[in-house]
């Protein structure tokens, strides 16, 4: 369970794992979102933190086309997705508690993601933070090496900094659901105050030790080719906050 803790507070996923992420933005009633919180946590504290089933993290979507909705993620190995992810009880107290809160579940916005350790980042002491900023991507095929080449790469010089962010970034790649090459990365944050600081004064770092490791001037070359990689309208930013009522402790 402390394993399952520390997955769903850090999105620190493996893919040699093989756990499968899927995700689902969940649209509440008006002014329902208190109860909603105080039900679906009830719920996953009664149904969900015995290590046995899928574990789950609920987050609030901060801004962006989804602003005010939920993003609720269930973890599960693949030999528990092939099996009863739910009891009958728990399916029981779903329907009747929380199903009524919800104005729209609309199942187009199920995905199912895995984690790609080796372009993800996490420090050996990862801070507790609630606040992420997720980066989604859509790129094309036919640039796919110059897309994960740059990730690839800033994984590495992140780890190779002495003193590097205690952000983490994980990786999150789209197996089902999606339009195309979709990735989510993710970056843990204490608040805002400390994305700022990450952003003005650790990412400055990251980029000297890029260009230190790959070469004069190969971060702005690879991110330039990032940048032709995607399709048109094929990057996002949001903000979103962990619920930690509703999450599996």
């Amino acid at each position: 369970m402390k394993h399952i803790l520390t997955i769903l507070l850090t999105f620190t996923f493996s893919l040699a794992s093989s756990q499968i992420y899927t995700s689902r933005t969940i649209e509440v009633h008006d002014g329902k979102m208190n109860e909603f919180i105080k039900m679906a946590g009830k719920k996953t504290k009664m149904f969900n933190n015995n290590g046995e089933g899928p574990a789950y993290s609920t987050f609030e979507i901060l801004s962006g086309a989804n602003s005010g909705k939920i993003f609720r993620v269930q973890i599960a190995s693949p030999e528990q997705m092939d099996g009863e992810l739910a009891t009958k009880d728990e399916l029981q107290y779903w329907e009747k508690n929380v199903v009524p809160l919800i104005k729209d579940n609309d199942s187009s916005r199920t995905i199912m993601w895995v984690r790609s350790a080796e372009t993800s980042f996490v420090p050996e002491i990862a801070t507790d933070n609630d606040l992420r900023q997720v980066l989604f991507y859509n790129y094309k095929t036919s640039h796919e090496q110059d897309f994960w080449r740059f990730r690839q790469r800033q994984a590495k010089a992140w780890a190779a900094m002495e003193s590097p962010s205690d952000s983490a970034m994980n990786v999150m790649v789209c197996q089902s659901g999606c339009n195309g090459n979709v990735v989510a990365i993710f970056f843990s944050y204490e608040n805002y105050q400390g994305q700022n600081e990450v952003e003005s004064e650790g990412l400055p770092k990251m980029v000297e030790k890029y260009n230190e490791l790959f070469g004069e001037e190969s971060y702005e070359q690879d991110s330039s080719k990032v940048n032709e990689s995607l399709v048109q309208g094929g990057r996002t930013r949001i903000h979103m906050r962990l619920i930690r009522e509703a999450t599996t402790d």
